[in-house]
């Protein structure tokens, strides 16, 4: 069964993208460079349109750098422009807003500024980057989701105008693989998820994909037959008991992915470009 979380304030906050879309010049879609296929929002691409969208990869410290360059090479395909980010980097800020210009029809821009729209799911780092392209900070960022709840507006200089808006789910996720993916990337609030569950499925994608990893980390004999097993591996080499020597699933869950989010445990994409699932 996927995971479905789309709370009141997404409904709220896609009734007010659709609003302030019909004014803007070019969409900055923000997407988590560990999966860019299921951290992309159908109904943004909906919303969007025709409009030129700069595809921003961020945490792309965090992903498999062979996975990203083939995902930039898959969006150049589909006519979108790529570019892998860390949200706050000042020089990545200035690759964006050199870009920006460029995807939009020559004018006199200080009469007729460009204006951008920030759009993507909970937790990529949308108020990050606004942040940081701004110079100062004008939104909250935390590393959770849901924490962006309203609308911003901000001018840089006289020649653009960027929107900032709530990270925002769809309705139903159909992709169950996808759905736990993106649990265990941080897109889903923990209170929406059991923990457990959601890490020994992306223990079971780990211990297929990054095996290497996982037995250096944890240090490991061999690998662990699937992803329960896993953690249950975690769980003793971290200490994580309870009465009767039994592992404690819920500790050893939250190590497990509280150390992917952080890089601890490598460069790790979450989701393969298509070029690279054919292989």
């Amino acid at each position: 069964m996927s995971i479905q979380w789309f709370p009141g304030h997404m409904h709220r906050a896609r009734k007010q993208i659709a609003v302030v879309m019909a004014k803007v010049d070019v969409v900055i879609e923000v997407l988590d460079a560990r999966l860019p296929g299921y951290s992309e929002n159908p109904l943004l691409r909906e919303l969007r349109g025709a409009r030129p969208c700069l595809k921003v990869l961020n945490k792309s410290d965090l992903a498999d750098p062979v996975v990203t360059e083939a995902w930039k090479a898959y969006y150049r395909e589909q006519g979108t422009v790529p570019m892998e980010i860390m949200a706050t980097n000042p020089k990545d800020a200035k690759r964006i807003l050199t870009a920006i210009p460029g995807m939009v029809p020559p004018r006199n821009f200080v009469m007729q500024p460009v204006n951008c729209l920030i759009v993507g799911i909970p937790n990529v780092g949308k108020s990050t980057l606004m942040n940081t392209l701004v110079g100062r900070k004008v939104a909250r960022a935390a590393n959770q989701a849901a924490i962006t709840t309203k609308q911003k507006r901000v001018h840089i200089g006289d020649e653009l105008t960027l929107y900032d808006t709530p990270g925002v789910l769809w309705p139903k996720i159909q992709d169950e693989e996808g759905s736990y993916m993106l649990a265990g990337s941080g897109a889903v609030r923990e209170t929406a998820m059991d923990n457990a569950e959601v890490a020994a499925r992306v223990g079971a994608y780990l211990l297929r994909e990054y095996p290497e990893l996982l037995l250096a980390r944890y240090k490991l004999a061999e690998l662990p037959a699937g992803g329960l097993e896993l953690l249950e591996a975690v769980g003793k080499k971290r200490g994580c008991l309870i009465k009767g020597g039994e592992v404690d699933l819920t500790k050893a869950a939250g190590i497990l992915l509280n150390e992917l989010r952080a890089g601890q445990i490598g460069r790790i994409s979450l989701q393969k470009a298509p070029a690279l699932r054919k292989k």
